[in-house]
């Protein structure tokens, strides 16, 4: 008879046996057989990327890293070599912002204080820096210096060491081609301040939006940080140091109706401010792997082929959902499309070596702000200088009447003549901009001066809503473009000579 003592313990060894076989069948996760036909394989990559089971691939999920698993798997049995630690580049990325301690604002109006209650009357800025500042103040308008515009919130006052109070929107803001649209952003506001030197910022809606909400604690694309303290305040901490003399809703109508500044220092005003944000962070990955080059010196220069395999899980920022329940985001288009065409391309190249060597990156945290490639042009796996082309698949899911937009044609002049070539041959009528930057990871390698070609299938109604679905992919459409982007491969991983780089 075993005793309750030994039963007890071989108990706890069980029960921890499962626990860890339960463990590591989350790491290991059961491979689907890939298809022979390059349609199918297309299909089922993306029926198990927008499936329900990764939950809209959100950063810091196990939805996400469900998928990074996957396609190191598949990288692997392409045969692809490793880079980074087994495939594996990890960073880390904030997913929350919470409210820290000892959060203050006090304002000194002729020798009169006030304290100001946090959640009621301001909100720290999920980007502040979390230190105090004390300073006199100054409204600048809404903080902008545009000197294409011939406008200077900034102009005929001495900001440095201030307090500056800075309303949100721009003068033409309720047009939707105002000529200020470049200037309206937090983060340009925030840079435009820090490079004026101010002590601390004041954010404050404009009188005209009459529901004075305060900034909420989510996440902020990219990396953006302040550099200098950063409040978001309710119009009556506000109105409450203007001088009499001075109407809040005077001042925003004298800006908006003249299109010029109207910006001053406020006399006998003294502000305290110690912000503080707790910033949570979580780890993610770029998952790596590279085809070796077969020529002696060609094999030391490097093509990449990129595509972001994150999403927005079940309504992260970005959504255009307006739902009441939240509902997985499945990002079948955006960018399982782009996932699928790069494991498309991998496939053919790890069975095909090129003379160069080819690079595949599936990045992460892409709709964080493109934060996967940021980090890895920061952190590169192969030398960004030796790199000749980075080859950007996002969204190209939706091919209609065989239109594909080609952006980055004018970041090399090769590029042109080979695309012009190339999709004469496959069929399709490409729309091409010579710019290399846009809003996907492309535009990390373009800022570090490497040649960068993005292919895109257009924007739809779907677009960061959970049905963009499976169902909806345009598969005929998505192979003809893997094979137009294996195409593009091969022809530069042949040529004698490298590429130039044009800015």
């Amino acid at each position: 008879m075993i005793s309750v003592r030994s039963f007890t313990k071989t108990r706890a060894i069980l029960f921890f046996l499962i626990l860890l076989m339960l463990g590591m069948a989350c790491d290991r996760l059961p491979m689907v057989k890939i298809p022979e036909e390059p349609k199918e394989r297309l299909t089922a990559f993306i029926t198990y990327l927008s499936s329900d089971e990764l939950e809209g691939r959100g950063t810091g999920t196990a939805g996400n890293k469900k998928a990074a698993y996957y396609i190191r798997e598949l990288f692997k049995s392409f045969g692809l070599q490793p880079l980074g630690n087994e495939y594996y580049q990890e960073f880390k990325v904030v997913t929350e912002v919470q409210l820290g301690e000892g959060n203050s604002l006090v304002t000194r109006t002729h020798g009169q204080e006030q304290s100001w209650e946090v959640g009621t009357d301001f909100m720290p800025m999920p980007f502040t820096e979390n230190q105090s500042a004390t300073g006199k103040v100054a409204f600048v308008g809404y903080g902008i210096s545009a000197p294409d515009l011939n406008y200077d919130d900034y102009s005929g006052i001495d900001p440095e060491g201030k307090i500056v109070i800075i309303m949100r929107e721009s003068p033409d803001y309720e047009d939707p081609h105002g000529k200020f649209s470049d200037y309206v952003s937090l983060s340009y506001k925030i840079r435009n301040a820090r490079e004026h030197k101010v002590a601390g910022v004041l954010f404050v809606n404009p009188p005209s939006d009459t529901a004075d909400e305060l900034y909420t604690l989510k996440r902020v694309q990219g990396d953006m940080q302040a550099g200098v303290p950063a409040i978001h305040v309710k119009q009556s901490v506000v109105t409450s140091i203007l001088p009499e003399s001075q109407l809040f809703e005077a001042l925003e109508e004298g800006i908006k109706s003249t299109m010029k500044p109207a910006s001053f220092d406020i006399p006998d005003v003294e502000i305290e401010m110690n912000p503080s944000v707790k910033l949570i962070e979580k780890p993610t990955w770029n998952v790596v792997g590279i085809v070796p080059g077969n020529d002696p010196k060609l094999s030391k220069e490097y093509i990449i082929v990129g595509a972001h395999y994150d999403h927005l899980g079940w309504g992260q920022e970005g959504s255009r959902y307006t739902g009441e329940e939240p509902a997985i985001h499945h990002g079948a288009d955006d960018n399982a499309s782009g996932v699928a065409a790069m494991l498309e391309v991998a496939k053919h190249i790890g069975e095909n070596p090129q003379p160069r060597s080819v690079v595949f990156i599936a990045f992460g945290a892409e709709e964080m702000g493109a934060l996967g490639s940021a980090y890895y042009c920061k952190n590169p796996l192969v030398p960004l200088e030796n790199t000749v082309l980075m080859l950007n698949l996002d969204m190209v899911g939706r091919l209609q009447e065989n239109k594909l937009q080609v952006t980055g044609t004018g970041t090399s002049s090769a590029w042109d003549s080979l695309i012009d070539t190339l999709s004469n041959h496959h069929g399709l009528e490409v729309s091409k901009s010579a710019d290399g930057y846009g809003p996907s990871d492309h535009a990390s390698f373009y800022s570090q001066n490497v040649s960068v070609l993005n292919l895109f299938t257009g924007l739809h109604d779907d677009y960061h809503k959970p049905s963009d679905t499976v169902d909806k992919i345009n598969f005929d459409g998505l192979l003809t473009i893997a094979q137009f982007a294996r195409d593009i491969v091969v022809r530069v991983a042949h040529l004698e000579k490298r590429p130039d780089f044009v800015k």
